[in-house]
């Protein structure tokens, strides 16, 4: 895997779906869904921003990012753990918090919405170390390399590939209104003095019991999910072979084509 480019980093991102560490991501999605269906693509793109936040540094070889992840693992995975959470009780409570300059584009954040959604990308990022020899090729040809910006974009690719079902399933959920469904509209409950939303209660229990399984499983590194190793060595072994197929310079080309192409279509829809 010594040969590691941009087509097996994606690959190895997306195929992390099938390891434990990926467990995260599908229900990360319905955490912020549920309540924030009107921005789900700009939700989903921001939870790649905290995916990007915790491995891009990591590809860049910088010694003390490096020492922070792979030192203090224990003490991140609590802190991780216990910030889900809270970010669960703040949505169950509907109460809000600012933060820097996300305060610029929403005066007032609260558990769904932007600084969540960044909080768990992170941890989703953090959650990513166990997902295979991939990332961790990826890892070796950026610090063998002395490359920090090869490097970088290498795991910003990567983390794409884990982003990318994200955005393939928040285009369905808007292309089709998914979210507007009759049992996911909700209610308002009053509990006591408190006046609360079943959307916003899903969602706060889905960041909290996902909290919960980071702290129990050591941030998923614990976990065993029902699929044969076989499969996610045979699937990892894919990614590393596509590489012969599709060299860099290929991939890049194909992505400004698709990028053109797009661009020209919203041009002249409008």
């Amino acid at each position: 895997m010594s040969g590691i480019g941009y087509a097996a980093a994606f690959l190895g991102g997306l195929f992390s779906l099938v390891s434990p560490c990926g467990a995260l991501l599908v229900p990360a999605f319905f955490a912020y869904a549920f309540p924030g269906r009107h921005r789900l693509l700009g939700r989903t793109l921001l939870f790649y921003v905290g995916l990007c936040a915790v491995l891009v540094p990591l590809g860049m070889g910088s010694a003390q990012v490096s020492h922070l992840f792979y030192g203090r693992q224990e003490l991140l995975v609590t802190v991780a753990g216990w910030a889900l959470i809270g970010l669960g009780v703040l949505q169950v409570a509907g109460q809000g918090w600012t933060i820097g300059p996300l305060e610029r584009l929403k005066g007032h954040v609260r558990g769904d919405s932007a600084g969540a959604v960044l909080v768990l990308g992170a941890v989703s990022g953090l959650a990513g170390f166990c997902a295979g020899p991939v990332l961790g090729a990826v890892l070796t040809v950026a610090a063998a390399s002395g490359d920090g910006l090869r490097g970088a974009v290498l795991l910003a690719v990567y983390a794409a590939g884990m982003a990318a079902p994200l955005l393939l399933l928040a285009g369905l959920w808007q292309r089709y209104d998914l979210g507007g469904r009759r049992w996911l509209r909700g209610r308002g409950l009053r509990l006591g003095r408190l006046r609360l939303h079943t959307t916003s209660l899903l969602s706060g229990l889905v960041f909290g019991g996902l909290g919960v399984l980071f702290l129990l499983s050591d941030g998923t590194r614990g976990l065993a999910l029902p699929i044969p190793d076989s499969w996610e060595a045979q699937l990892e072994e894919l990614a590393a072979s596509v590489q012969d197929v599709l060299p860099d310079l290929l991939v890049v080309g194909i992505v400004a084509l698709a990028v053109a192409a797009v661009t020209a279509w919203r041009l002249r829809r409008h």
